[in-house]
């Protein structure tokens, strides 16, 4: 059914004038006749979702907030949670090994905490950009809905704080990955945090007060993201979009972003070795179990290396460890934070892009850089597990051939117009993830973000689909504020 222009306007100013001074689920369109939602997403930039830390985190409200402000918090949420939040405080303490043997105090009323072993399981999946899966990529929509369900939370209107429960670097990821993955799925930053260090610390110096046993409550409440009218998946960065940067818009890529007119600035988040390629930066040890025959199949963490080792041209290098304490896992103080980062170079305004050996554990180099220097940062999740596993080697007798087997591929990156320092891995060490002949020359690798983008505005209810574009954009917006 066609509405007249003037309906859908009076329909708007009426939605409009009834939100005053109403939270932010009050504005969603529930109760009209007509389904609103094409015309009031509002596409949100990289900027827009960048946070600025306080210098004294104890005066953060969101993003990365201490250990003193979720025990006022605890304490009396009803009383003490900030003014723009209607609903409950949700805590995930995160165990991904072991147990700290303390739990975080809840009423169960209106606040509710979760020890959580597999977060990563739950926010995560294998996905498929149509040129070549990767696992550990932000979970499809209907995880991420069933990811809330699970856990009673209405992303219209409740807080979710992600903490350590002992301190590690796998825990510290997995709370700055799943930051990521709501703010990515419209979660507003203003109600998402991670914990600056961890439950088992901040007990032991009495900041927070913690309990030796738990006993569950949940809110038996859930909500969608696409009830939100929020689209964020433009802090997600394509290996579509990173070529076409680094060719200065000269591709015959299809379905991929401008060249920022403020100009871009790469970042490689890997240790230095990486970096250098000395090292590879894809598999620990020998795990090699997994190199076989695998045409067109997804790269596995920590099962094989890429074809070659180096980093994508121009690339410049912030160190993760130099980002926070290497015994507690909190971060450096923001001066320290805001000195690391004017050392490799950066100016001010440019659109960051970021890429690590993978997303989860990056992820800590992307929550410095967008959640508290504040800066415009694109994440390309896929890293160097794609990038680097995207090469043309000539196999020894026996051998698999490798991803790229078309010296012409749109998507072969181990040239130089492409990558620095390209040191070839060993060919056993190297799976088989041959492309077939219509990957290696498809033009697109905007698949993923356009099944998401279809998934939030409710035209897929799998996030399977592959239709459609999307360059990121602003404008539009939520006239009760976002």
């Amino acid at each position: 059914m066609r509405y007249p222009k003037y309906k859908l306007l009076i329909l708007f100013l009426f939605s409009v004038l009834s939100c005053k001074g109403q939270p932010e689920y009050a504005f969603l369109p529930q109760n009209l006749k007509i389904d609103l939602t094409p015309f009031l997403f509002r596409n949100y930039t990289p900027l827009e979702l960048a946070t600025l830390s306080n210098s004294d985190y104890n005066q953060n409200q969101s993003g990365l907030i201490t250990g003193s402000k979720l025990s006022r918090y605890l304490s009396n949420w009803s009383a003490n949670k900030p003014n723009y939040v209607f609903g409950n405080l949700i805590v995930f303490q995160i165990q991904s090994s072991g147990s700290s043997g303390r739990f975080v105090f809840f009423d169960g009323k209106q606040t509710y905490a979760y020890p959580v072993t597999n977060l990563n399981d739950l926010l995560t999946d294998t996905r498929d950009d149509g040129v070549l899966s990767v696992d550990g990529i932000v979970g499809k929509g209907k995880k991420v809905s069933d990811f809330f369900a699970i856990y009673g939370i209405d992303p219209a209107i409740d807080y979710v704080v992600f903490a350590q429960d002992t301190s590690n670097l796998s825990n510290l990821s997995s709370s700055t990955f799943a930051y990521y993955a709501l703010l990515y799925w419209g979660f507003p930053k203003e109600r998402l945090a991670v914990l600056n260090g961890s439950i088992a610390d901040l007990t032991a110096s009495n900041t927070l007060f913690t309990t030796p046993t738990y006993n569950y409550a949940n809110s038996n409440r859930a909500g969608l993201t696409k009830t939100l009218l929020r689209d964020h998946t433009s802090i997600q960065l394509t290996i579509g979009d990173l070529i076409h940067s680094i060719k200065n818009g000269n591709s015959n890529l299809e379905e991929v972003d401008p060249v920022p007119v403020e100009g871009y600035y790469l970042i490689d988040g890997r240790p230095n070795a990486a970096f250098t390629g000395t090292i590879n930066s894809t598999a620990a040890g020998s795990k090699y179990t997994n190199c076989t025959t695998k045409t067109n199949a997804s790269f596995v963490s920590n099962s094989c290396v890429t074809t070659y080792e180096g980093r994508v041209k121009s690339a410049t290098n912030l160190v993760p460890t130099d980002l926070y304490d290497g015994t507690s896992f909190q971060f450096k103080s923001y001066s320290q934070l805001v000195t690391y980062l004017s050392n490799t170079g950066y100016i001010d305004q440019k659109l960051i892009y970021l890429y690590g050996e993978e997303g989860i554990r990056t992820s800590v180099v992307w929550f410095v850089l967008h959640q508290i220097l504040g800066k415009p940062t694109r994440f390309y999740e896929a890293g160097w597990k794609q990038f680097g596993a995207l090469g043309l080697r000539s196999p020894s007798s026996g051998s698999s051939p490798s991803a790229i087997t078309q010296p012409a591929s749109y998507w072969r990156t181990d040239i130089s117009a492409l990558a620095d320092f390209i040191t070839a891995n060993a060919d056993t060490n190297v799976p088989n993830y041959q492309l077939d002949f219509t990957r290696q020359f498809t033009k697109s690798s905007n698949k993923i973000r356009s099944e998401d983008k279809l998934f939030l505005r409710g035209s897929s209810t799998s996030g399977g689909t592959s239709a459609g574009g999307g360059a990121p954009s602003g404008g539009g917006g939520n006239a009760c504020g976002g």
